[in-house]
């Protein structure tokens, strides 16, 4: 069996233009990787292809345009594609499906990868027909973090993992590899310890997002604090993530907060929709002196 090495001169398909999706294709095509970009929702394709231009500028908008395609036109996007990974909402049944049609339209020798925070690999590389070649990679946001984690599943060939690495090291990220396979990568899992017990303090009413999100940023001199973080991420994953673990785990400790619940059914989802735990553009915690209990 032949497991092709990564190459920048050939396409790669990237499935899902969402929050994450877009800022794939944006990491892919600055470096001039040939890259198409799928979604079902022209609507959705109008607002990636708006958010990439505006992300980049002189030269590097340049290899952009020459680089990036849009569609919504999934054997288009998969032809002749060396890899097509996944941006898809955190839901399992949702990415099986997705893989399952992908599996059966693209080349045999392709790889196919997702992009996701709290499912492990296995389920995902069998809905894809094609395990062998599958891989799992977590992104955090490429326009300004170098951090991508990746797995492996059960299933998993080395080569698919070298391929995984040296497309991560192409688009100028810094791969992190878990390498046995379970659910939340290695960093990732040191994050949800954070952010679940976080929330929690906050759905009982012991701690306020701003009060802990300034004791953050002055322990450890971030520019945002975990309830930050969050908003950024966009609170309906939040919830998504969240709700994977306690399935997982039955325990009522991982049982999201109902205010998450109540925050994202009205709306307030985080940047993306202009409220979330602060408001935006110009969120409280940049604001000079919040970080001493100002205004």
């Amino acid at each position: 069996m032949i497991f092709p090495a990564f190459d920048p001169a050939r396409p790669i398909a990237v499935i899902g233009c969402g929050v994450m999706g877009a800022k794939v294709a944006w990491a892919c095509a600055r470096v001039g990787i040939p890259t198409r970009a799928f979604d079902t929702s022209a609507p959705q394709l109008e607002v990636a292809l708006g958010q990439v231009h505006g992300w980049s500028e002189g030269a590097e908008r340049q290899v952009l345009a020459s680089s990036l395609s849009f569609t919504s036109d999934l054997d288009r996007a998969l032809d002749g594609a060396q890899l097509a990974f996944e941006n898809v909402p955190e839901d399992l049944e949702l990415k099986q499906r997705v893989h399952d049609e992908i599996g059966q339209r693209l080349s045999t020798a392709a790889y196919m990868g997702s992009n996701t925070s709290s499912l492990p690999c296995s389920p995902l590389a069998d809905a894809s027909g094609r395990p062998q070649r599958f891989f799992n990679m977590n992104f955090t946001d490429p326009r300004s973090q170098g951090l991508v984690e990746i797995m492996g599943g059960a299933k998993t060939a080395p080569e698919t993992i070298a391929f995984a690495l040296a497309w991560a090291e192409a688009i100028r990220m810094i791969p992190i590899l878990t390498r046995v396979e379970q659910m939340g990568y290695s960093f990732n899992r040191l994050w949800r310890a954070i952010k679940k017990e976080v929330l929690q303090q906050w759905g009982r009413g012991s701690g306020h997002p701003e009060d802990i999100d300034r004791a953050w940023m002055l322990t450890f001199g971030t520019p945002y604090g975990p309830f930050g973080l969050m908003d950024q991420v966009g609170l309906a994953t939040i919830l998504k993530i969240e709700e994977r673990y306690f399935e997982a785990s039955g325990k009522d400790d991982d049982r999201p907060p109902q205010k998450l619940y109540d925050m994202v059914r009205q709306g307030r989802l985080g940047v993306a929709t202009g409220e979330g735990f602060y408001t935006y553009p110009n969120p409280a915690y940049e604001r000079p002196g919040w970080l001493k209990g100002g205004a």
